[in-house]
């Protein structure tokens, strides 16, 4: 069964977030950073769903892009462990609700925005294949680009999305080659991941990845 949230309008829950904010000395404006840094909207886009009066399924779905950087927000929310929610669209609300929970605590918004995570401001977005790992049976997408030129090593932690799923995980070299005879570096995409996503084997996927510490 579906939950009541998901067909409830954003709009009429959006003001509870304000309120929660402001009555711990918190602003409006810090309110809908979070939710822009969590969803990809800008201050225009948000109005303008908010006006719509949208549930709030229709509000995530057509997010522009939930922050790679979501996968590093942990913790429990109504009792749950938000990292540990399996529905990809409560998981999206509970980090929202947790983002706000945070706000109203004190937290410094660096913080809340995990902006200290991210060692490398560069994003790297394309679409890829998802290959099969034929010695485990598990799955990776291509990194195009040469990891050592970029990052100056040959192995590295990365914030990533695929279609929207945040991830963290690292590129690396498993011996593979391109046609040519270069390095291939990947990054593995879990089978969790590719059921949230409703991707298989040779799907394509819209991939933006950073450095993290």
């Amino acid at each position: 069964m579906k939950s009541h949230i998901f067909t409830t309008n954003f709009s009429s829950i959006y003001p509870l977030y304000v309120q929660k904010a402001e009555k711990k000395n918190r602003t409006k404006k810090e309110v809908d950073e979070i939710i822009c840094w969590l969803t990809g909207y800008d201050l225009n886009t948000l109005e303008k769903q908010l006006n719509n009066h949208v549930d709030f399924a229709t509000f995530f779905n057509q997010a522009p892009q939930i922050n790679p950087n979501s996968s590093e927000i942990k913790g429990k929310v109504c009792g749950v462990q938000v990292e540990e929610i399996e529905d990809p669209l409560m998981q999206k609300i509970r980090y929202l609700d947790k983002l706000i929970d945070e706000l109203a605590k004190g937290k410094p918004m660096e913080k809340i925005l995990r902006t200290k995570k991210t060692s490398n401001k560069k994003v790297y977005e394309y679409d890829a294949i998802i290959q099969c790992a034929p010695k485990n049976g598990g799955a990776y997408l291509i990194f195009p680009w040469n990891v050592k030129t970029e990052f100056g090593k040959g192995r590295v932690k990365v914030h990533a999305s695929f279609d929207g799923e945040p991830y963290d995980g690292s590129i690396v070299n498993m011996g593979l080659k391109h046609e040519d005879g270069s390095i291939c570096y990947i990054i593995g995409i879990t089978k969790t991941i590719r059921h949230k996503i409703k991707k298989n084997i040779h799907d394509s996927v819209h991939v933006i990845i950073q450095e993290r510490t």
